[in-house]
């Protein structure tokens, strides 16, 4: 299925008849294939996504997940978009490749299903942060997550190369003692949180 979505780099939306063109919105094989390295190495089994899309970068994450074998692994996604912008065609793909049972879609802002996660005590394993590219956006997602995840859990980074995305996760390097683990994609950056909170 994802090599046949690179390799088209398209999807037709099924609500509409549309045709939506992957790219560059989407992850391209190298950091999907970067993605679902980290889902594995770490052993994650709840991970959290700012942003479906297309479900390219989704794919590869639920890819992750089920190597480590875990029956009760699941996926969260935020995406208040998904019908506007993206007709469906994120969940469409994850439902035509059969993973669709693994994720949890919330068509919502991160900004307001963040919080509402910490209420409710939620935790993850792992984040892969890709909405809203403005420098308030990213910093709200980031600082969120920081309280979201487990300690010393990966937050990755997309469109790294945009300044407001490298500002907002340099304060989180600088101010909470997250610390850089791999720079090696042109776009996608991995920080592990501490733990620690201002």
């Amino acid at each position: 299925m994802i090599k046949r979505l690179v390799r088209d780099g398209t999807v037709v939306a099924r609500s509409e008849g549309t045709v939506h063109r992957l790219f560059p919105v989407a992850v391209d094989a190298a950091e999907g294939e970067a993605l679902r390295e980290w889902v594995a190495r770490e052993r994650a089994t709840r991970t959290i996504e700012i942003g479906l899309g297309y479900g390219i970068s989704a794919l590869f994450v639920c890819e992750g997940l089920l190597r480590t074998g875990d029956p009760a692994a699941s996926h969260v996604v935020l995406d208040p978009y998904q019908a506007t912008r993206f007709g469906n065609c994120g969940l469409q793909v994850l439902e035509e490749a059969g993973v669709a049972s693994l994720v949890e879609h919330h068509p919502e802002e991160s900004q307001i299903a963040l919080p509402r996660f910490f209420s409710e005590r939620r935790r993850f394993d792992l984040a892969f942060v890709d909405g809203n590219h403005r420098f308030d956006g990213v910093f709200l997602d980031l600082v969120y997550l920081g309280h979201l995840l487990h300690p010393g859990a990966v937050v990755l980074v997309d469109d790294y190369q945009l300044p407001a995305v490298a500002r907002a996760a340099s304060f989180c390097l600088t101010n909470l003692a997250w610390t850089l683990e791999e720079e090696g994609l042109s776009r996608v950056r991995a920080w592990r949180s501490s733990g620690h909170h201002a």
